[in-house]
């Protein structure tokens, strides 16, 4: 893939990658999960590990659109074993700078915003929504592992099978499986979800010595700017996608997100993968098996599913009508837009 910086000398910056066979036109934005900082929203886990899990996802994601003639759009660490603080990964997020960004890319590379899809994971979801509020107009919305629910459950459903004096069914203590940062979280969440109610900015913890600070984003936490108020504002086709094992962002909000857009928008699919976790790779039958993988990080050594890749890359051609000659490679037709595909929930056979 050929990658193109935009840089303003920030440890983390949009770079945009475009595919190495034929373009098709198309762009694929992507907003991570950790969008609004790595802790506590994309734990349970370091944050060591929460940058991996999440670095390694999006690369699958943009090498398979690449390899299709997609160009992709991300946020990306200047050095490449480098993990950002949170003060660097806001500095790169604000939503006036990120507008600015993508309007400068798209129109450096000739890419149209018509002909881009905005992909959001996990919390990237809400900035999603924050991006098109402040004006952004694509072709439509993929939506995976996304939120409906407010932040202060999602945390707590996150830390809460770790609960229980770390005692799970079967009698084993996984305390020691856990890592320092994940402790400090677990045992100061009720004084994080208490100084989000009050607004503060950011909070430092204690747990055994350990010391760690967490950002809590100005409005983050507020009514009129929760998940469920932002999506509102989407009003082009949207594929929303979700894991049923998923242990960070329950999947009952893939539900409720398809309800509410149904509210404005008629052009709303939806597909739930059995038996997959919050970056769609397998995941054991065994509820306690499910939590130490997911703790311990063993997760990330399966690979994306491949349905997901591929339903999320139908969408991608038809909304803007994108056709494959016997060569494989793409075209991309004028006016993209309305029509959409409708999935349901599938297995995971």
């Amino acid at each position: 893939m050929n990658v193109h910086i935009h840089s303003h000398h920030r440890a983390i910056q949009w770079k945009i990658s475009h595919p190495v066979t034929e373009h098709s036109g198309a762009l694929v934005i992507f907003f991570p999960n950790w969008m609004y900082g790595l802790l506590p929203y994309c734990g349970p886990g370091s944050r060591s590990d929460t940058w991996k899990r999440e670095v390694i996802f999006w690369r699958e994601i943009c090498d398979f659109f690449n390899s299709h003639g997609i160009a992709t759009l991300s946020l990306e660490c200047d050095k490449v074993d480098s993990i950002p603080t949170d003060d660097e990964i806001m500095a790169s997020s604000y939503i006036h700078r990120t507008y600015s960004v993508i309007k400068d890319i798209t129109k450096e590379s000739g890419i149209m915003i018509k002909k881009t899809i905005l992909f959001g994971h996990g919390f990237g979801s809400r900035m999603l929504c924050e991006i098109v509020s402040y004006g952004l107009k694509p072709a439509g919305y993929i939506i995976a592992g996304g939120m409906y629910t407010d932040i202060d459950s999602i945390l707590t459903q996150k830390y809460l099978p770790l609960k229980n004096n770390g005692i799970n069914s079967r009698g084993e203590n996984i305390i020691p499986l856990l890592d320092p940062e994940t402790k400090i979280i677990m045992s100061n969440l009720g004084k994080i979800l208490q100084a989000s109610r009050k607004g503060k900015g950011v909070i430092k913890l204690k747990d055994n010595g350990n010391t760690m600070s967490i950002h809590l984003p100005d409005d983050f936490f507020s009514e009129n700017k929760s998940p469920s108020a932002l999506l509102s504002i989407l009003d082009a086709p949207c594929l929303i996608l979700h894991g049923s094992g998923d242990l960070d962002i329950p999947v009952s909000n893939a539900f409720f997100l398809e309800t509410k857009l149904r509210q404005k928008n008629s052009s709303i699919s939806r597909i739930v993968i059995l038996d997959k976790d919050h970056w769609f790779r397998d995941m054991p039958h065994d509820g306690d098996d499910r939590i130490i993988e997911r703790i311990t990080g063993v997760c990330i050594q399966n690979p994306v599913d491949h349905r997901f890749l591929k339903h999320c890359l139908l969408f991608i051609e038809d909304i803007l009508k994108i056709r494959r000659n016997k060569k494989g490679t793409t075209s991309i037709l004028h006016n993209p837009g309305a029509p959409f595909f409708q999935v349901d929930t599938m297995s995971g056979s």
